[in-house]
């Protein structure tokens, strides 16, 4: 069940229905709880301009999300914060439940385990041929594919990663796990791990991720 019914204004700064901002679409809409979008234009860089670096991002990136009077950037913290304050028992774990620890260490695991790979890919990608690029591609490999390990050693026994409950740790996974698949290095490896692809076939299809066209990314 939610914390309350009377949920302040919430609108959601983006670009792209598959932006960053698509986690805290995709989990309100799993909660049910109103919200709206601006949709920011890309040709005149709405979101590099003076009022939206003052008032909202001062680096000039979306996603931003307005919760009432609260500004928030980052798209994992936005997840986090809306899970605790409007899905306690649904999204997220009480904190006192046993399942707490697990459930932050898959939130932390999304960002700093998984979102960190694709980044390496794109800066190596720019590193011209020879032994340093070949050295970063097996590392990257490699830590790919020790993600997976993880992963698939809870995804072998459940569903979902926290208590074999749906929570905002799945759509922060989810969701750059999704992005990783999208490179065919990274796919290769991924296709490995059978639980896990299934498990992202299981997100995919969620009326919600639907919806909010969280996976609809097209090369």
């Amino acid at each position: 069940m939610t914390i309350s019914k009377n949920y302040p204004p919430i609108r959601v700064h983006g670009i792209f229905g598959y932006d960053r901002g698509a986690k805290a679409r995709w989990l309100l809409t799993e909660l049910d709880i109103p919200y709206s979008d601006r949709w920011m234009s890309t040709e005149v860089r709405e979101f590099e301009q003076p009022e939206y670096l003052a008032k909202l991002n001062p680096m000039g990136r979306v996603p931003v999300v307005e919760i009432g009077d609260t500004v928030m950037f980052e798209s994992n913290a936005i997840a986090a914060y809306l899970a605790d304050n409007f899905g306690i028992g649904r999204m997220a774990p009480a904190l006192d439940s046993r399942d707490r620890a697990s459930y932050q260490k898959w939130m932390y695991f999304a960002a700093a385990s998984i979102d960190v790979l694709q980044t390496r890919i794109m800066v190596i990608e720019d590193i011209p041929a020879g032994e340093v690029a070949t050295a970063k591609w097996k590392a990257l490999l490699e830590d790919t594919r020790d993600v997976m390990v993880g992963l698939d050693s809870v995804l072998a026994k459940n569903e979902y990663l926290v208590a074999n409950q749906f929570s905002a740790a799945d759509i922060t996974v989810g969701y750059h796990l999704y992005w990783l698949k999208l490179w065919p290095e990274l796919s290769g490896v991924m296709a490995g791990y059978p639980k896990v692809l299934a498990y992202l076939d299981r997100l995919t299809k969620r009326p919600a991720a639907v919806k909010t066209a969280v996976f609809s990314y097209e090369e």
